[in-house]
């Protein structure tokens, strides 16, 4: 996996010259008030950081708010976003930025991509496909897409603030987090909220990095990898292309479950 293909989700400003310095060109910032789960950046920051980046739009907005993107100035080093509404497309798609498109669960087969391809500069492929699913898309994409190597999954957002209202139930210290272990399915989430909504994360470290390296290189825009609850050092290794602990190729490996007959 070459490093300038690499494009990392960052968490901290301060360890942008940390990852400069182990080779990585492309940064992606989520934008301040238009994004969802993770650390938030505004422009003023973004300007300041004098990296090549791209900017996060990760939350469905209202006509009023996409009217607001149309209106923004981003500074000279915003190469392009990436968006879930699609909507912000007709806000940008006259500036000259490259937009890729971003639904976090839809994004699964070839002629859905090829659909929004007609549109946007690339798409980020879903990770609740399997290993020949992902082949299949990515060698009948027509254009080069976005596929997520290192993350923990956001498996869902809600526009309700579902931390608050738990700890104002339970009469517990307000801290916007929360982690839920379910025993009886040995399920584990983290879920991390904003004026926004809540964010949903699984919380199992997902690594495709070995599993892509059957995939063309050429039919592959950028390698997606999100520095987001990772200390530096775990980034560092994954980087470097090391081993990491604890990780799971998620349903690269194992297809989803559609119905109850199939659990085995």
């Amino acid at each position: 996996m070459k490093k300038d293909k690499i494009l990392l989700n960052i968490s901290k400003i301060e360890d942008l010259s940390y990852y400069l310095k182990l080779g990585i060109s492309n940064f992606l910032f989520p934008l301040k008030g238009y994004s969802m789960g993770y650390s938030e950046f505004d422009l003023e920051e973004i300007a300041n950081a004098k990296v090549r980046c791209y900017v996060l739009l990760n939350r469905l907005l209202k006509s009023e708010e996409i009217d607001e993107v149309a209106k923004l100035e981003f500074p000279e080093n915003v190469l392009g976003f990436i968006v879930e509404d699609v909507g912000i497309y007709y806000a940008l798609k006259d500036r000259n930025y490259e937009i890729f498109l971003y639904q976090n669960h839809l994004n699964n087969n070839f002629r859905t991509v090829n659909f929004w391809l007609k549109y946007f500069d690339s798409v980020v492929l879903s990770s609740d496909i399997t290993k020949e699913e992902v082949e299949s898309i990515v060698s009948k994409a027509s254009k080069p897409l976005v596929m997520k190597v290192l993350e923990y999954p956001m498996i869902m957002y809600s526009r309700r603030t579902l931390v608050s209202n738990y700890e104002h139930h339970y009469s517990l210290p307000s801290k916007k987090e929360l982690n839920i272990k379910e025993e009886k399915a040995n399920i584990d989430f983290f879920l991390k909220e904003n004026e926004y909504g809540t964010a949903v994360f699984d919380n199992h470290l997902l690594d495709l990095r070995n599993e892509v390296e059957s995939l063309n290189s050429d039919n592959i825009r950028f390698y997606y990898m999100d520095t987001h609850f990772l200390d530096k050092n775990i980034v560092f290794r994954a980087i470097e292309g090391r081993e990491l602990d604890n990780t799971t190729t998620g349903f690269f490996s194992k297809k989803t479950v559609y119905r109850i007959g199939d659990l085995k």
